[in-house]
């Protein structure tokens, strides 16, 4: 689909459950690849993004079968070959197969990565990671004729990174430290398939300790969409409506419902569902994204537009200080704002329809 056409203007009410989280899904799906053997994952979300994993996996030879929101995944048989860059320039983690096809063939081929439009989004911290393990680079292919574990400071908390580091430790004999890592909930779900598939992983405040080898086949549950449940709340909110989501991932939104909280608007739980409805008063608020636990930077589009519908406030950025294209686009709905050099300040509007195109989430 290339545009919806939404007749809006009118509150949202209900209770809607939440598919599984897009961000758990797409690094052990590319995962399975170090894992020889047939691995389950349940709750898996259908969607595109998980849809071009599932084919480039396919491409690869593994033997897939679906049932519902369950993924049967054998990669026993997997033959090495670059996958198209039609394909991989449809998803950002496509980043994955850096460190799944190192770890499973010896190479793989740079490619063209997908993923929003919003800023240069280099891979520069995840081939140190490789290189500190001991792949080398002949132009665009990366080689890995002879891995070795490794201590490893990453220099920021990437996420890609964190995750292209833990499956190439993860299939490497002896044992790898991994310090500065990105601590988001996905990471843990990861670590927890990672952990089914034979890698033993001790998690601290400071560093993971990776003991790989030869992986066989594992199995996860994935754990609810934290982004999609708060996007469908700030959806209820902005239409005056009240919103309930059940089977989010509550224990990884603390940043999130503060931020509700300081709009002014009600939190609470009715049964399984955390339900949201607006109070008698808003407030100016400010918000910084920053990396897990602080506020996600991939919800702070989203609140643009209620901020917008409430009374305003300031969005800054930590992670992608030039992620603020999209306002442009939000411009055409009629979202009054003003960019800053530290970020964005957006102005109580009164919106209306338009067209606009998405370069963001």
């Amino acid at each position: 689909m290339k545009s919806f056409v939404i007749l809006g203007g009118k509150p949202l009410v209900g209770n809607v459950t939440v598919s599984g989280s897009k961000n758990s899904a797409l690094p052990i799906l590319f995962a399975t690849v170090i894992a020889r053997g047939e691995s389950i994952i349940e709750n898996l979300p259908k969607i595109g993004d998980t849809d071009a994993a599932l084919t480039i996996l396919s491409e690869l030879g593994a033997d897939i079968r679906l049932d519902g929101n369950t993924a049967r995944i054998n990669t026993e048989s997997l033959v090495y070959s670059e996958p198209s860059s039609a394909l991989t320039s449809l998803i950002r983690a496509s980043t994955y197969l850096i460190g799944s096809l190192l770890a499973r063939f010896g190479r793989c081929r740079l490619s063209t990565f997908g993923g929003c439009n919003f800023a240069d989004r280099p891979i520069d911290i995840h081939l140190d990671s490789a290189y500190r393990l001991g792949a080398t680079r002949e132009g665009e292919l990366l080689l890995a004729n002879s891995l070795h574990p490794a201590e490893i400071t990453l220099r920021l908390p990437s996420v890609g990174a964190t995750v292209n580091t833990l499956l190439l430790a993860s299939s490497i004999k002896g044992k790898t430290v991994i310090r500065g890592f990105a601590r988001e909930p996905h990471i843990l779900t990861l670590i927890d398939f990672l952990r089914s598939a034979g890698a033993k992983i001790e998690l601290s405040d400071v560093e993971i300790t990776v003991e790989g080898g030869n992986l066989h086949g594992g199995r996860v549950k994935i754990d609810g969409d934290v982004l999609e449940a708060a996007t469908l709340l700030t959806a209820g909110a902005i239409t005056n409506g009240r919103v309930g989501v059940i089977g989010g991932d509550f224990n990884a939104m603390n940043s999130i419902t503060r931020a509700f909280s300081a709009l002014g608007l009600s939190l609470l739980y009715e049964g399984e569902a955390l339900v949201c409805e607006r109070g008698e008063y808003s407030y100016y608020t400010e918000i910084v994204a920053r990396p897990y636990p602080g506020f996600p930077t991939d919800l702070q589009p989203i609140f643009a537009p209620l901020f917008a519908s409430l009374s305003g406030g300031k969005i800054t950025d930590t992670v992608w200080r030039e992620r603020f294209g999209y306002l442009d686009e939000l411009a055409r709905l009629g979202v009054k704002s003003a960019r800053l050099t530290d970020g964005a300040l957006i102005y109580k509007s009164k919106q209306h329809s338009g067209t606009a195109s998405s370069p963001d989430l």
